[in-house]
């Protein structure tokens, strides 16, 4: 799948740059809940919150893949996912693998997002 190959080198080269040498997506030392700390606190955990801020800020400048879909609508639909996953997030408190999971579920969904609007605005099948 060349769509999901290009999602994925791009995610990666991202990361290789300066947010790599964060932690986390946020500053740790305003970390304020178990849950922060908790990410901070782990070097995969870290990664993963990486992965999740930068593919969802790149998904909120990607047109809507759904045909007929307004990018308001889009827009939304994306940030009410992302309000839900930070609030089951949390929830996890300082559980590491609750936090992982959390953090792969998350991954898989903006990975396969991503790949639906990268197809249209790439102009490329996401399915070759």
């Amino acid at each position: 799948m060349k769509v999901a190959r290009f999602t994925t080198l791009l995610v990666s080269l991202l990361l290789m740059g300066p947010a790599s040498a964060q932690v986390a997506s946020y500053e740790c030392g305003r970390a304020a809940t178990a849950t922060e700390q908790a990410i901070c606190a782990s070097p995969s955990l870290g990664r993963k919150d990486v992965m999740v801020a930068t593919s969802y800020d790149l998904l909120l400048h990607l047109k809507p893949a759904t045909a007929g879909m307004a990018y308001r609508e889009f827009d939304d639909r994306l940030r009410g996912e992302q309000r839900r996953f930070l609030a089951a997030r949390n929830a996890c408190g300082a559980n590491t693998s609750c936090l992982e999971k959390s953090y792969d579920d998350r991954i898989a969904v903006l990975r396969k997002t991503f790949d639906r609007n990268a197809a249209v605005v790439f102009d490329r099948p996401d399915n070759p």
